[in-house]
């Protein structure tokens, strides 16, 4: 090959290689306070705005007070290449309150009403914490412990052999005490597994951002574009941290996993965290499987709902619910033919037909997003088999989401 071809050839692989780069964005999934899903490319955030690209290359800015969350819809993977594993320090994740997760090492401190911490993010200490132990949900070794944490009357200690403990905890650093019903026993820190307040959650209004070492972090402000540093200033009073004034963190650029912004009169729910009061069979049928909650680790307003097979399900709502959304999706094999309908039903038993509908092989989903009758107390959700009986009649209910204002 001559050294003109070849030059051509190298240039046409660079190209390709950089067309390829760009074509595929890390897709992000945000949830408006409308209760629309959108999935879309990322350009740029900050604490006031987020500009997205659509596949056409199209730019919208959006304001952070028009969301409830923002979370990547799937983790970019790539098998060939080997991403370096950092070591963290030894140390634990403390859960607040207001929501935040913070992770650091802990020490004995001066005031046995206050968890004395100093914070790191990845390896690099952020400063030191004295946080009220008032303020506290948990202290785990795990990461994600507060997602499973269920409130308690009382606190709770867990060790690393899995006994529990129960009682009240009179102070926490390398050495924990805990007043139990019988005695007070100290800990080593090297014992704990993990450490329940019985303190309830308190979230309060303002911008959250999740970091990829499993922080969550109440924001005063911030800013990315998933390619250069991202750099952010948190609320230092919340988290009781001891630094320099106006301190501004850096961190790497794949850093961020989340964006949620708490309003004061607004939340969003997914209806998979709801019980059902009644689930009963349908099409004549004496019996029918449990509908199934799919979590999703991220966020669980991305949770779905596995209905196996045609059933009546009632979920008792919120008061203040005012929008119900999601999208009912079958899983279309040869015999699927179904009818679906979703009804909401008042507290004097009004009821409204919020949508009916076909689901088949021609039909094979539907989005609903739609506003609630005032007072609505339940939300019913029924599958009745079609043409063909209930063979194969298995429905999905993809993100089922409530909007409750207050």
């Amino acid at each position: 090959m001559n050294t003109t071809l070849l030059s051509i050839s190298v240039s046409l692989i660079t190209s390709i290689t950089l067309s390829d780069a760009h074509a595929s964005p890390v897709l992000w999934t945000l949830c408006t306070n409308e209760l629309e899903l959108i999935e879309t490319a990322i350009v740029d955030v900050n604490q006031n705005r987020i500009i997205t690209q659509d596949d056409h290359g199209i730019e919208q800015s959006r304001t952070l007070r028009d969301l409830f969350f923002a979370h990547p819809t799937a983790a970019p993977q790539n098998p060939d290449i080997d991403t370096p594993q950092i070591t963290m320090p030894a140390g634990m994740y403390v859960t607040l309150a207001d929501g935040q997760t913070v992770f650091g090492t802990l020490a004995d401190p001066s005031d046995p009403d206050h968890l004395q911490l100093t914070l790191f993010t990845g390896t690099t200490p952020r400063g030191d914490c004295s946080i009220d132990l008032e303020h506290i949900r948990s202290i785990s070794v795990f990461p994600n412990f507060s997602r499973t944490q269920a409130h308690n009357d009382s606190d709770t200690i867990t060790t690393i052999n899995s006994d529990v403990l129960v009682g009240f905890i009179e102070a926490v650093g390398t050495t924990t005490t805990i007043a139990t019903d019988h005695n007070t026993l100290n800990l080593s820190v090297d014992q704990i597994q993990s450490i329940s307040f019985a303190n309830p959650y308190a979230l309060t209004e303002g911008v959250y951002l999740s970091t990829s070492d499993h922080m969550n972090l109440r924001v005063d402000q911030f800013h990315f574009d998933l390619q250069e540093p991202m750099s952010l200033s948190i609320d230092t009073d919340s988290l009781g941290l001891q630094t320099e004034i106006n301190t501004t963190w850096l961190l790497p650029a794949d850093a961020p996993t989340g964006i949620a912004v708490i309003h004061p009169n607004q939340r969003v729910i997914s209806l998979s965290s709801i019980s059902p009061s009644l689930i009963e069979p349908t099409g004549g049928r004496s019996w029918t499987p449990t509908p199934t909650v799919i979590n999703h680790d991220a966020n669980r307003v991305l949770s779905s709902v596995d209905l196996h097979s045609p059933v009546r399900v009632l979920y008792p709502i919120p008061e203040g619910s005012s929008r119900f959304a999601c999208t009912l999706s079958g899983v279309i094999n040869e015999w699927t033919d179904c009818d679906a309908s979703i009804i909401a039903i008042t507290k004097l038993g009004v009821r409204t037909e919020l949508f009916i509908g076909r689901i088949n092989a021609d039909e094979p989903m539907h989005d609903i997003n739609i506003q609630l009758p005032i007072e609505s107390a339940h939300i019913e959700i029924r599958i009745d088999p079609g043409e063909h009986g209930p063979i194969q009649d298995r429905v999905i209910i993809e993100h089922p989401r409530l909007l409750i204002e207050s």
